[in-house]
C-alpha cells in the first residue's frame, strides 16, 4: 500500500508539473498575441542607418582632428620662423635699441597671433561639435518619427 501511495504522489507531482507547463505555455501564447509584431527588416535597417550615422560622425571628428593638427603645425612653424628671423636681426647688431624694440614688438605680435589662432581652433572645434551633434540628433529624430508613425498605424 505504501508503494501505491508513492506512485500516486509521483503521478500527482507529474500531473501538477504538466498542468503548470500547460498553464505557462497558455500564458506565454496569450502574452505573445498581445505584443505588437516586430518588423525585423525595418529594425535591422534602422540599426544599419544608426551605425552609418555614427560612422559619418566618426569621419567628421577625424577630419576635424586632421585640420586642427595641420593648423597647429602650420602655426608653430610660422611662429618659430618669425621669432627666429626677429632674433637674427637683433643679433646682427645687439646694441641697437631700435632692433631690440622691434624684436619686442615682434614677440607681442606673435603672441597676439597665438591668441587669434587659439580662437580659430576653438571655433573649428565648436563648429565640428555642433555638426556631429546635429547629425546624430537628426538620426534620433528620424527614429522617433518612425516609431510614432508605427504606433499610430497599429
Amino acid at each position: 500500500m505504501a508503494e501505491t501511495t508513492k506512485n500516486e504522489t509521483k503521478a500527482g507531482k507529474k500531473q501538477d508539473a504538466q498542468n503548470f507547463s500547460h498553464s505557462a505555455a497558455e500564458m506565454f501564447k496569450s502574452f505573445a498575441e498581445k505584443m505588437p509584431k516586430i518588423d525585423r527588416e525595418d529594425m535591422l535597417n534602422k540599426h544599419r542607418k544608426n551605425l552609418e550615422t555614427l560612422s559619418d560622425a566618426q569621419k567628421m571628428i577625424m577630419e576635424v582632428l586632421k585640420t586642427i593638427t595641420q593648423l597647429q603645425s602650420q602655426f608653430v612653424r610660422q611662429s618659430f620662423d618669425e621669432i627666429n628671423e626677429s632674433l637674427r636681426e637683433v643679433m646682427r647688431n645687439p646694441t641697437s635699441q631700435d632692433k631690440i624694440s622691434i624684436h619686442a614688438d615682434k614677440i607681442k605680435e606673435t603672441m597676439a597671433k597665438a591668441v587669434d589662432h587659439s580662437s580659430n581652433i576653438a571655433n573649428v572645434i565648436l563648429k565640428s561639435n555642433l555638426d556631429v551633434y546635429n547629425l546624430v540628433q537628426d538620426r534620433f529624430k528620424e527614429n522617433v518619427e518612425s516609431l510614432q508613425k508605427k504606433a499610430t498605424h497599429h
